[in-house]
Parts: C-alpha cells; sequence; structure tokens
C-alpha cells in the first residue's frame, strides 16, 4: 500500500515537472493598440503631441513596429517628419510616436494626421489599431506681428487737374519676409476709365522684407462728366496669412472725386453783358449796322503784367467770354465774324465789301507780333480757354488751368502792303479802302485761306493759376514758345528764357 502512494507521488511530480517545460517553451506574441494623450493640437502648439503604442506583454529583446501615415496634413508642412518605424524596447510594453506640429502662416482649415499599425511578425494587432491626430488651425495672428495700415489720409480731387495722388501703405515693424497684402477697392469711380493705378499686383502691394512701408499711385482720368461727385475706396482684404494683422484704424482710404459748377456771377452779370456784336448788313439808314441779339457774351477786363512799373497795365483790347455750354466750369472767348457788305452812311462803293472780326486774342499775343495779318480789329483766331477748378463750391478761391494749347495766328507775308490803300472816285468826292479789305472778301473772312498771310504756331504751355471770386480777380501765367524768327517779344510785359516766354495776365469784372 505505501509502495503504491509512493509511485503514485512520483507520477504527480514528473507531471507537473513535464507541464512546466512545455509552459516555458512557448512564444508570447503581445498584442498591440494605439492611443493618444489628446486628439487635438494647436499648430502654434511648442511642444509635442505623444503618441502611444501599447503592448499588452514585455518581451525579452526589444522589436520594431511599422506604421502608416496618411490624412489631410502634409508631412513637412504642416507637422515634422515622422519615423515609419516605432521600437518597443526590451521588457517594456510601450513607445512613443511625437506629433510636432508646423506653425503654418496661411489661413486654412485644420488638418488630419492619421498614424496605423501595421502587421508584422512578433506581435498581433489588436484595437484601436490607429488613431486620428488634429491639427487644429490657427486662424489669429501672433500678439507681436506687425499691423498693416494706410499712411495716407483722405483725398479730395478735381478729376479735371488729372493729379496723381500717391497712397501708402505701413506696417507697424518690419518683417523678415516680402509680404503681400490684398486690397478691397470699391466705390463708382471705374478703374482705367475714371482712374488709372500703378504698383498693384491683382489688387495687392507687397512690402519688402525689412521695409515699414510701399507706395501705390491712381492717376486721375478726367471724362468730362461735370458736377462729378463718386468715390474709389481702398481698404484691407480679410489677412489669408498670420503673418501680419490689419490695425483697427486707419483700414481704409478714400479719394473723393468731385467738379463743382464754379460761381460766375462776379464777372458775368448784367452789368457786364455785350449786346454789341455786328451782325453785318447791307444799305440802311444810319451810319451803324445791326446788332447780334442770339450770344450770351460778357465783358471781361484783361491786363498784362508791367515789368518795368512792376504793376498790371490794361491790354489794349476787352475780351468777350461766355461759360462753355458744354463745360460750365470753362470760359471761351467769343470771336464775332461778320460780313460787312456796305461802309457807313454815303459810302456805297463795292470795293468796300469786306469781312471784319471782333475779339480774338484771348492771351494778348498781339502785342508781340508787329507783323500780324488780320481783318480789322485784332485776330487770333483759336480754341483757347481757361478752366476754373474747385473741389469745394462753396469756396471763395480756387484755381483757373490755362490748358496745353496751339494758337495759329498769321503773318503778313513779305512785298505785301496790307494796309495799302485804293482811292475810287465816289459822288461828291473819293473814298479809299485797304488791300486786306478785298482779301476777306476773296477768303469769306477765313484769313487761313489767304495767299498773302504765312501760319506762325505758338505753343501754350500748361500753367496753373488762381481765381478769388470775393475780388473778381483771374491771375495766370502764359508760357508759350514760338520758332517763327519774327516774333518780336517786348520784354515790358514778358520775360524770356530761352526760346520760352512768359507773360503774367490778369482778369477783372468789367466797370465802366
Amino acid at each position: 500500500m505505501k509502495k503504491n502512494f509512493l509511485n503514485m507521488l512520483w507520477l504527480m511530480v514528473a507531471a507537473l515537472i513535464l507541464a512546466s517545460c512545455s509552459n516555458d517553451d512557448d512564444p508570447i506574441i503581445p498584442k498591440l493598440s494605439i492611443t493618444a494623450d489628446a486628439i487635438e493640437i494647436s499648430e502654434t502648439a511648442t511642444s509635442a503631441l505623444v503618441v502611444k503604442v501599447n503592448a499588452d506583454a514585455p518581451l525579452g529583446t526589444a522589436y520594431n513596429v511599422g506604421i502608416a501615415i496618411s490624412g489631410t496634413a502634409v508631412e513637412g508642412v504642416n507637422y515634422q517628419e515622422i519615423a515609419k518605424t516605432v521600437t518597443i524596447p526590451a521588457n517594456q510594453t510601450s513607445a512613443n510616436i511625437f506629433v510636432t506640429p508646423i506653425n503654418v502662416s496661411a489661413i486654412e482649415d485644420s488638418k488630419v494626421v492619421n498614424i496605423e499599425l501595421q502587421a508584422g511578425t512578433g506581435y498581433e494587432l489588436s484595437t484601436p489599431a490607429n488613431v486620428d491626430i488634429i491639427i487644429v488651425d490657427n486662424a489669429n495672428p501672433p500678439s507681436d506681428a506687425p499691423e498693416v495700415s494706410f499712411a495716407t489720409s483722405n483725398i479730395v480731387t478735381n478729376p479735371y487737374m488729372e493729379e496723381v495722388k500717391t497712397i501708402t501703405v505701413g506696417l507697424s515693424k518690419t518683417f523678415a519676409t516680402d509680404l503681400v497684402i490684398p486690397l478691397t477697392i470699391t466705390g463708382d469711380l471705374v478703374a482705367d476709365t475714371d482712374y488709372e493705378i500703378a504698383g498693384l499686383t491683382n489688387d495687392a502691394i507687397t512690402i519688402p522684407a525689412g521695409n515699414v512701408s510701399a507706395d501705390f499711385t491712381v492717376t486721375m482720368k478726367y471724362t468730362g462728366n461735370i458736377g462729378m461727385d463718386k468715390t474709389v475706396t481702398f481698404g484691407f482684404e480679410t489677412p489669408s496669412v498670420t503673418d501680419y494683422a490689419v490695425k483697427a484704424t486707419e483700414n481704409t482710404v478714400a479719394i473723393n472725386a468731385v467738379d463743382p459748377q464754379v460761381d460766375f456771377t462776379k464777372w458775368f452779370n448784367d452789368l457786364n453783358t455785350y449786346d454789341y456784336f455786328f451782325a453785318g448788313g447791307g444799305a440802311y439808314e444810319g451810319t451803324m449796322p445791326p446788332y447780334r441779339t442770339d450770344l450770351e457774351v460778357y465783358r471781361v477786363k484783361s491786363l498784362y503784367w508791367n515789368n518795368v512799373d512792376a504793376k498790371y497795365s490794361s491790354m489794349s483790347t476787352l475780351n468777350f467770354f461766355a461759360a462753355n455750354a458744354d463745360d460750365s466750369n470753362q470760359w471761351k472767348e467769343v470771336i464775332n465774324h461778320y460780313n460787312k457788305e456796305l461802309g457807313y452812311k454815303n459810302v456805297d462803293i463795292i470795293e468796300q465789301e469786306r469781312h471784319e472780326v471782333q475779339c480774338g486774342d484771348i492771351f494778348g499775343l498781339t502785342k508781340f507780333f508787329s507783323n500780324e495779318a488780320t481783318y480789322s480789329r485784332s485776330e487770333i483766331k483759336t480754341d483757347g480757354w481757361l478752366r476754373f477748378v474747385s473741389t469745394d463750391a462753396s469756396a471763395s478761391e480756387g484755381t483757373v488751368v490755362v490748358p496745353e494749347q496751339t494758337i495759329t495766328l498769321y503773318k503778313i507775308k513779305d512785298g505785301v502792303d496790307w494796309k495799302a490803300k485804293t482811292t475810287v472816285d465816289v459822288e461828291g468826292g473819293t473814298e479809299s479802302y485797304y488791300f486786306w479789305y478785298e482779301d476777306s472778301r476773296n477768303t469769306q473772312g477765313d484769313i487761313s485761306q489767304s495767299s498773302n498771310v504765312t501760319p506762325v504756331e505758338v505753343q501754350i504751355q500748361k500753367t496753373v493759376g488762381t481765381y478769388n471770386l470775393a475780388t473778381g480777380i483771374v491771375d495766370i501765367d502764359v508760357v508759350f514758345t514760338c520758332a517763327d524768327a519774327d516774333i518780336v517779344v517786348d520784354e515790358k510785359y514778358a520775360t524770356k528764357d530761352g526760346d520760352t516766354y512768359t507773360i503774367k495776365l490778369q482778369y477783372t469784372f468789367y466797370a465802366e
């Protein structure tokens, strides 16, 4: 009985030993999963987000686990490069993967990084075997980002002046790289019609690296739109990057183009109305021809600056102005051509039929051309004119522009006696008439068609003067050049600089 008990005991021990040997020889297969401390990280984070690879049992030796990266985030753009294998050290049950975001200055959607464990030898995959990490986009610039603003104040201009306006965009401090800043452009002024822009590319301005400002220009264009009151406003687009911020103030600048009508009543009124333009005519009772009644014309007194006496002196003739029907801010001189069919009472010779001219010579150039050919009174036929420019209809003072223009006058050809007289017998005596009488009859008053004259061009340069509604004084400089050798400039009234002459003129309201 005792012997049987011992045998049974030895069998039990042997079974235990065999069982123990059998467990030690079975391999350990760890099961792996992946987790993260958090599922979101800001792109501006200064430390990495930790993703853990977890094993349910340790191994006595280190082993590698493959990982795959996917998602909308771009490696090297939205996050730093991640190794495609992770090593679990010997006798350890975890290893770390670090997701380090990169701060992208462009404002865009948040991005996703998907990290997935890959199957391999010596381990099995458990769940979860992948994890999504969201890199949250930062739509706000850092607190030390430079602020952008306009360094130019709002502008009011008259488009007739066609001024070039400079607009400056400034930064509160320099930036390490070029900054491209998109602008908004709004308003009822039309680009390429009312103005032209230079210095922008696709409506954006670039401030170069290391600079605190950049400029662009707006050139106003005159379109003939009288009474204009329109605006273009420049602002900043909502930034698509966090490299800069838009300042809370000074973030728009406007250009207001206005052309209000100037009040001409100081010069154009009932006292200054001129009703004595000849209408021409034939034989009639009395000594004067009839007058035109179809012109609204006003007398304006014209003065030269006398360089010797240092004061203004009266011109030899008056100027007769009217507001241009096509431009209410324009003074246009009225020139009257008329046909004087017969002379005065008791002068009935047909040879005295001629065409004559009243007015002309808006800038008083006759004084400087002694051999000028005219039909009766001064005749420098021109579209010469003055333009009044204001940005405030209620202002008492403003600008007058003498536009660039060419004035053509005519000089008498050598050998022609323009005022030679022909004498004829008439009842009761003799009468005489000038050579130019017959010339005017042949040309019907158009001296440019005469074969006895030579055209001379005077180039008037653009100048800017002033007007005063309270005093009725208009001051301008007339600057001109003339290549003709017969020009005789009286330096009492004109200054000379090479081939350029300057006359100082003043217009006032007419007073008896």
